[in-house]
């Protein structure tokens, strides 16, 4: 699988380079967003999501955005396919991520607030879950090395205190009672509410409002200015949206 991996990639490179992207290097994350960079992004999410072993719900959930996202973006019905391939090929490749990150800031061109974003969407798959377990980190850390960021702890920083601040208010709104079948807590969570839709809205109302709201709140929308805490609660924020949107497509049977 490396050496699919790295020819790969040594063609997504050599397609770069002939196609005139050293003459217009990629802008912002959101203007000028390709193929290429999905299929890095994914196959370095794919990574971070076997890091610990496992992938959980929560992270299911993630990556399955991140994929919607792609399809919208690129405004290609056939790209999702081809971006669940990679990320499935990606999970369990030997290839170093570091050297994965390193191929993918030159074969882009990326600036430090570039690869600065794709850090924030590694730690929002890493936290996805509520917390950060150390392989997770231990993969970060590297990708950050390939990407010659230096020092990424405010980052971690900023995610700590925005998950932690998050988990206790969810915490805090548990219902008090249980549920009489097996003793669980039930959440006080409308998915209808989180989008701002009726639960008579049909679905492609229900779906362009989730793409209404993931493109306001996402974090590469907030400018090179944004601080880490900002860019923390956009984060969470964007999470708490494609939950509830994948809440309701289970919901609707989609």
């Amino acid at each position: 699988m490396g050496f699919w991996f790295s020819l790969f990639i040594i063609g997504l490179i050599f397609y770069a380079l002939t196609k005139g992207y050293a003459k217009s290097p990629a802008g912002s994350a959101h203007k000028a967003f390709s193929e290429q960079d999905a299929s890095f992004l994914v196959a370095l999410l794919a990574r971070i999501a076997k890091a610990d072993g496992v992938i959980n719900e929560s992270e299911a959930r993630y990556i399955s955005g991140i994929l919607d996202m792609c399809e919208e973006e690129l405004k290609d019905p056939g790209v999702r396919a081809r971006l669940k391939r990679i990320f499935d090929e990606q999970k369990n490749s030997q290839t170093s991520i570091e050297e994965m990150a390193r191929m993918y800031k030159s074969a882009r061109f990326l600036t430090n607030d570039e690869c600065a974003s794709v850090i924030v969407y590694l730690l929002h798959l890493a936290y996805a879950n509520g917390s950060l377990h150390p392989n997770e980190k231990r993969a970060i850390d590297e990708v950050a090395r390939g990407f010659n960021l230096g020092d990424i702890s405010a980052f971690y920083a900023s995610f700590e205190r925005e998950f932690s601040r998050t988990w206790q208010d969810e915490n805090s709104s548990w219902n008090s009672s249980r549920n009489s079948k097996n003793g669980s807590f039930e959440r006080e969570i409308d998915p209808y509410e989180v989008l701002g839709v009726s639960k008579e809205a049909s679905f492609a109302e229900i779906k362009k409002k989730y793409r209404e709201l993931s493109r306001k709140h996402h974090p590469d929308f907030l400018g090179a200015g944004a601080s880490s805490d900002e860019v923390a609660k956009a984060t969470k924020k964007t999470q708490e949206i494609n939950e509830a949107y994948e809440q309701i497509k289970k919901m609707k049977g989609e």
